[in-house]
């Protein structure tokens, strides 16, 4: 493997699974200082946030990467200023509107969403909003030039401030009323933007700065923003749809308004927050593996192409497995040990959807990966169609299914297979002459992640409590890292294989 990959995607994971945590730190008290009503306020002017943040940001970063990797894999180095200046003339100006939408009418949006207390906060996403768009440019251009530890370290910028500034400033604006403390909330988030902003404009400045040349790549840059923008909302607005509609659907399969809404709960918050955790793997890996896909397919390496992503694929296959085979082990008593008071008769349903929801996170995993390769090789509009055929597939199931009552619920997760199922052979056959995974790097994992499976069952059987719990994590995680003991070892000496090419290489210079 390519050490710029490896390297790049460690960071990217690494930082990942640290930014989880301080978010889940963030969450669990956030909800105790603002209780139930004041955290479904917060989730509802995030949700729109969120939306409008993959809007403006999302097709800018990955086809910034992509243009900047191809720029200077051509010598065209010198192109890089005009992506950068168009940019940020478009991700500011889209923000700017849609901040200041959101401002002139928080009023109306926040009386749509039926409270009204989140109206202050929706003010804020004026300035909230650009500050985003600007840091999706500034990691765009960086990820450009195969350095992932700049948005690494502004990752965890935003969560580290986030969690300290914003907990301080919702308990501390609570004493006045809710809507004051949920302002608060995003007061900390709006600091916490900025601080990483500051940190990418610093590295920019000082690394990355393109001479001042004027090139003419609008047409270019907006080839590949514009799919790309609108292809990454796609998916995310399908799961808007399952807010709006999964509630009433579950009503006519039979329950009542408030087990659908628990149920959705439930999906959501509790078994979605955990198995939506091994997709950090999927993520980082496909945003360090885009750029130097470009690169090489601007260079027409093909034996590179096909090496890098083969061996990319079977570090992400490595990562993932143990991690949601794992999950899906202990879940049914992992649910009583972190929501003790909640999760009671709803356990069944809880464990049932891991193990549903567990399919559908490692095909998504795979659909992440394989999506990064067709932006990387400049097949936008691919992209774009692939995630439109999978989401018009879910949200097909979804309403199909989920007014069934032996399905009801469980029309998320199924659907969510067939909607990464379905990308992901859209995107295979497009790509089928350069991926190509070794048949015993793609089996080992898989056969030692379902021994793994089996071992940590037989363990919890024997011994049914939390300290049942622990061991058969440390039996499970000791027996999968001896059964696949063969792959790291090779993965290793490929790595100081590289290693020691680059110190020879920077020697001869």
């Amino acid at each position: 493997m390519k050490n710029s990959v490896g390297k790049g995607a460690f960071l990217l994971i690494l930082s990942g699974f640290v930014c989880k945590i301080f978010g889940a730190f963030f969450r669990l008290p956030l909800t105790n200082i603002l209780g139930i009503e004041g955290i479904g306020i917060f989730q509802m002017v995030m949700s729109l946030y969120s939306l409008s943040l993959v809007l403006v940001t999302g097709g800018v970063t990955n086809s910034l990467s992509k243009l900047v990797s191809s720029a200077r894999a051509s010598g065209k180095i010198y192109k890089v200023n005009g992506y950068f200046r168009i940019a940020l003339l478009f991700s500011a100006g889209l923000s700017l509107v849609l901040g200041l939408c959101f401002a002139l009418f928080s009023s109306q949006i926040s009386s749509l969403q039926g409270a009204s207390e989140g109206k202050f906060s929706y003010m804020l996403l004026a300035f909230l909003l650009p500050m985003g768009a600007l840091i999706g440019v500034y990691r765009g251009i960086i990820q450009g030039y195969e350095n992932m530890a700049p948005t690494a370290i502004s990752q965890i910028i935003e969560q580290s401030v986030k969690l300290g500034l914003g907990l301080f400033f919702a308990k501390l604006l609570l004493s006045n009323d809710l809507a004051s403390g949920v302002f608060g909330a995003f007061l900390g988030i709006t600091i916490s933007e900025v601080l990483a902003f500051l940190y990418l404009a610093f590295v920019m400045f000082f690394k990355y700065r393109a001479k001042a040349v004027k090139e003419n790549v609008e047409k270019e840059f907006f080839n590949a923003v514009l799919p790309l923008s609108f292809g990454g909302a796609i998916v995310p607005l399908t799961h808007a749809i399952d807010s709006m509609f999964i509630v009433s659907l579950l009503v006519k399969a039979g329950f009542s308004s408030s087990q659908a809404t628990t149920l959705y709960g439930l999906q959501t918050g509790v078994v979605g927050a955990l198995l939506n955790f091994p997709l950090i793997i999927s993520l980082s890996v496909g945003m360090s593996l885009l750029p130097k896909v470009s690169f090489l397919s601007e260079r027409n390496d093909k034996v590179g192409l096909k090496n890098i992503i083969s061996k990319s694929f079977c570090l992400l296959w490595l990562f993932i497995l143990p991690l949601v085979f794992g999950i899906a082990s202990i879940s049914k008593f992992l649910y009583p040990v972190i929501y003790p008071t909640f999760i009671g008769e709803y356990l069944g349903y809880a464990v049932n959807l891991t193990y549903v929801g567990g399919v559908a996170i490692i095909l998504t995993a795979i659909m992440q990966f394989l999506i990064a390769i067709l932006q990387a090789k400049g097949f936008y509009v691919f992209s774009m169609f692939c995630s439109i055929f999978g989401s018009v597939v879910k949200v097909f199931l979804v309403f199909t299914l989920a007014v069934q009552n032996n399905i009801n619920i469980f029309a998320i997760p199924l659907s969510n297979i067939f909607l990464a199922g379905s990308v992901c052979v859209l995107a295979l056959i497009k790509l089928k002459d350069i991926v190509k995974i070794p048949f015993f790097e793609f089996s080992l994992p898989l056969l030692s992640a379902f021994i793994m499976f089996l071992l940590v069952k037989i363990c919890l059987n024997l011994f049914p409590n939390v300290w049942g719990m622990v061991f058969s994590i440390f039996v499970g995680g000791a027996s999968y890292l001896i059964l696949t003991l063969p792959l790291i070892v090779q993965y290793f000496k490929i790595l100081l294989k590289n290693r020691t090419k680059n110190q020879n290489r920077r020697k001869s210079f």
